[in-house]
């Protein structure tokens, strides 16, 4: 070191000092990042692809609104998807159920599990979140805090939360109903019906008075549209037409006592005007399969007068596709006996069904899980799974989400959901936005009006969503006399409706038979326990 000058000598000792650093950096600060980095939370979430999001993605880590979410939790998530038909989900459902293969996160409708949730969380598939939620899930903590009744509804008969839950938000409007041409009801001169007898007039109108225009006798006055095997599930479903004598299909309650429809002398009276209808001529044919396919092409070719369907995918859709003919649609209301009354039953939206995104037995980090899901109810959240991306598919207006034209009016012809998918989610573990329904299920005139004409119901008889308060072992005994039951009343409606079978006392004798007196004991105690809680 003789040999070099002072200034030589002060260079190397700086060149020494970032030497040393430099190792320093390379032998902990590095290693420690990298380390950082491979424990980066990852967690495996099965959950089906909506129909509309397939379009678009292969998987949900495509999806803006998981991607934010991964983004804003630092979570890293692997969504493994069943196929998309529903047979084929269940069977991948049951598969990793049986063999303990689970992951992370189970996203499903848990009301519909063999024994209900709380048989899920005996079968240790799935865990209690009570003390987890307080800690770990601040957002959907509040909400629940700030709605009472709904709190006591996501909860299963043992007081247990036991998944982040698939919600509405309230109020929630009318979405199926009866649906009439407005424009043969113009042609005929003939108001809005009302009561059952304004339907029957309708109807025989609709039939011999050739509203359709073409010289044939070819007009089917009344049909169904929705996705079910069999017409009773429409009359379960709104209620319309049964509902005019205070009862149900199925069961219902009246002054806190349960009771099942069938069994009521008022189920005789509405199943012999089904016949008459069915009798002369007023019913499609079709009802017979509930073929969609084969119905809905009777609708736009001007065959069908009236039918019950829905406010989106049947009215909205035929409208658009009829635009600039006479083509014209109504929402009118469930009809009841007298004129001025208020319908007693229609259709009604839970906030709340059974659904959502469960933890289960075989996640190893539940706090990371419970962060993961709880961001969804946000309001970062709550923007980002109900309208997608700020400046793309929605626009802040006067402090309100407001969805954009490639949503509304999509350039590439989607229909306003499936533009959506491409953004967010419909349905899932977050609150679904009211507006949501505004601006996209109610985008027509027709359509808001009809939820309004429908939403006019009292309702009162409606169960609650009860299948959270059944103990498992009534949930079994249910599921074996219901599947009796339901397959013996299926086939006996159809018979019933066409007038194939008049006897009505010997179709009530083999309910009872079936033991559907205690099935209605089961709804009781079941029905006891959510008033008490």
């Amino acid at each position: 070191m003789k040999y070099f000058s002072k200034e030589s000598k002060k260079y190397l000792s700086l060149c020494t000092l970032i030497v040393f650093l430099f190792s320093l950096m390379v032998n902990f600060l590095i290693p420690n990042y990298t380390e950082a980095a491979q424990k980066k939370i990852t967690l495996t979430y099965f959950t089906t692809m909506g129909a509309e999001q397939a379009i678009h993605y292969k998987d949900y880590s495509q999806l803006p609104c998981y991607q934010l979410a991964m983004k804003k939790t630092g979570i890293n998530v692997v969504f493994k998807h069943p196929p998309l038909s529903s047979s084929a989900a269940n069977d991948q459902f049951n598969l990793m159920i049986a063999s303990r293969q689970l992951t992370d996160i189970i996203q499903w409708g848990w009301s519909g599990y063999s024994g209900g949730p709380q048989k899920a969380l005996l079968d240790k598939v799935i865990i209690p979140l009570n003390d987890y939620i307080p800690k770990y899930a601040p957002n959907l903590k509040k909400y629940l805090d700030k709605n009472p009744e709904l709190k006591r509804t996501v909860m299963t008969v043992n007081g247990d939360f036991y998944c982040f839950p698939i919600l509405k938000e309230e109020p929630i409007d009318a979405y199926y109903g009866p649906q009439v041409r407005k424009d043969w009801l113009t042609k005929l001169n003939i108001p809005i019906p009302e009561t059952v007898d304004d339907w029957y007039k309708m109807l025989k109108a609709f039939k011999t008075k050739d509203p359709n225009g073409n010289g044939k006798a070819d007009e089917l006055p009344f049909s169904i549209l929705r996705g079910a095997s069999n017409p009773r599930a429409a009359f379960d479903y709104c209620n319309f037409l049964v509902g005019a004598w205070g009862i149900k299909t199925d069961f219902y309650q009246e002054n806190g006592v349960v009771k099942y429809g069938p069994l009521s002398p008022n189920f005789k009276l509405f199943m012999q005007t089904l016949q008459k209808w069915w009798k002369e001529g007023l019913v499609d044919p079709d009802v017979l399969t509930m073929d969609r396919k084969v119905i809905e092409p009777k609708v736009l070719n001007n065959l069908i007068g009236a039918y019950l369907g829905l406010i989106g995918g049947q009215m909205g859709t035929y409208l658009m596709v009829k635009k600039g003919t006479d083509f014209d649609l109504v929402g009118v209301p469930y009809p009841t006996l007298k004129k001025g009354q208020i319908p007693e039953l229609g259709q009604k939206e839970y906030p709340y069904t059974g659904g959502g995104a469960a933890i289960s037995t075989a996640c190893k980090n539940i706090e990371a899980a419970c962060k993961f899901l709880d961001w969804a109810y946000s309001k970062e959240g709550y923007l980002s799974f109900n309208f997608g991306v700020e400046g793309k598919s929605y626009t802040m207006k006067n402090g309100k989400p407001v969805y954009t034209n490639e949503i509304l009016n999509n350039p590439q012809g989607l229909g306003a959901k499936e533009a959506l998918a491409k953004y967010g989610l419909i349905l899932g573990p977050f609150v679904q936005s009211r507006e949501y329904s505004l601006q996209i299920s109610f985008q027509l005139p027709q359509q808001k009006e009809a939820s309004a004409v429908w939403g006019n119901v009292q309702n009162k008889k409606v169960l609650p969503q009860l299948t959270l308060f059944f103990t498992p072992e009534e949930s079994k005994r249910l599921a074996d006399i219901m599947n009796t039951v339901n397959t013996y009343y299926d086939e006996m409606f159809l018979k019933m409706m066409t007038g194939k079978v008049t006897n009505f006392d010997s179709f009530v004798k083999t309910l009872k038979r079936m033991k559907i007196d205690e099935a209605i004991k089961i709804y009781q105690s079941a029905y006891d326990r959510y008033l008490k809680k």
